[in-house]
C-alpha cells in the first residue's frame, strides 16, 4: 500500500513531466545537416528533429547572402553536439530554440554577422525579446557587415512573399 510521502512524490514528477512537455525543454544531439542560415536538421539519439533558431530570420538560399549565411552555419555546427534550449513542443512542426555553441549565442553571430534580421519581440519566431539581438543588428548595419553592405536588402518575409506578377 503506497504511502502518503510516495504518493506525493509521484504527483510531483508527473506535475514537472507535464510542465516540461507544456513549454520549455532542452534538446541535445548531433548537427546532421544546416537546411539554410537559420535552421538545422538534429540527432537525439535516432530521432531527427529540424530546429529553427529563435529571435532571427536569416535569408533564404535562393536571395543574396542567403548561401553565405547558411555557410557560416554549417561550417561552425555540421557534425557538432549542441545542446537546443527549445521554447516550444516537439511534434511534426519545427523545433524554435537557442543554440549556444563555444560559449556564443549562435542566433546572435548570425544578427553581428550581418547574415539575419533580429524578429525578437515579434512574431512566433521569438519566445521571448532580446534587446542584446537588435543591437547585434544595428552594429553590423551600422558597420556594413554581410547582408547590409547592399544598399536595400531585402528581410526574408518580404522575399518570401508571392509576387503577383508571378501568379498565373
Amino acid at each position: 500500500m503506497p504511502t502518503r510521502l510516495s504518493r506525493l512524490l509521484a504527483i510531483t514528477l508527473l506535475c514537472a513531466c507535464v510542465a516540461t512537455h507544456a513549454g520549455g525543454f532542452q534538446l541535445p544531439g548531433r548537427v546532421l545537416r544546416v537546411i539554410d542560415g537559420d535552421s538545422l536538421v538534429l540527432d537525439v539519439r535516432g530521432s531527427h528533429y529540424q530546429v529553427e533558431l529563435a529571435g532571427i530570420d536569416a535569408p533564404e538560399l535562393d536571395q543574396p547572402w542567403g548561401p553565405a549565411a547558411a555557410e557560416r552555419l554549417y561550417t561552425l555546427l555540421t557534425g557538432a553536439f549542441i545542446v537546443v534550449d527549445a521554447a516550444g513542443t516537439v511534434g511534426y512542426q519545427p523545433v524554435i530554440g537557442s543554440v549556444v555553441f563555444s560559449g556564443r549565442d549562435v542566433a546572435l553571430g548570425q544578427l553581428y554577422d550581418g547574415l539575419a534580421w533580429s524578429t525578437s519581440g515579434a512574431g512566433p519566431q521569438s519566445p521571448h525579446a532580446n534587446n542584446t539581438y537588435a543591437d547585434a543588428q544595428a552594429q553590423a548595419r551600422a558597420a556594413r557587415r554581410g547582408l547590409w553592405s547592399d544598399d536595400d536588402p531585402i528581410p526574408p518575409w518580404e522575399w518570401r512573399r508571392p509576387n503577383p506578377r508571378d501568379m498565373p
